[in-house]
């Protein structure tokens, strides 16, 4: 089996956060890639604000690797946040579906040739 050709697929992308650029080169639409870089410069200049109030000063007192890991924990501490509650949903909404279900619906329905050979308990 062959493998597909990606590199028609493929779409580089501009992408500077941090007065730091990178080009990205990814399957994905750019707009979920612009979507991206929106959320990590929110997270940034958040980080940054919350930072100045707290210390009174610029966090440049901070390495940019330091600045950047804090960066990664708070959104991966937003990811598992979101995983979380759409997990509780997900759980909600079967729980409801399946709590709406009558109780005799398997009652009503005829036995089949199949169902009367089965030895009962």
């Amino acid at each position: 089996m062959t493998q597909p050709d990606l590199d028609h697929c493929l779409q580089e992308f501009p992408f500077q956060v941090l007065n730091r650029s990178v080009n990205v080169i990814c399957l994905e639409g750019l707009k979920d890639l612009e979507a991206t870089k929106e959320v990590l410069n929110h997270t940034f200049n958040d980080m940054e604000r919350l930072y100045a109030l707290k210390c009174n000063c610029s966090p440049s007192a901070l390495d940019t690797s330091t600045w950047l890991l804090l960066g990664a924990i708070n959104l991966a501490h937003r990811v598992v946040r979101l995983e979380r509650e759409v997990g509780l949903q997900t759980r909600d909404t079967i729980s409801k579906l399946l709590d709406s279900i009558p109780d005799d619906v398997y009652t009503n329905v005829p036995a089949t040739d199949a169902d009367r050979s089965l030895p009962m308990e």
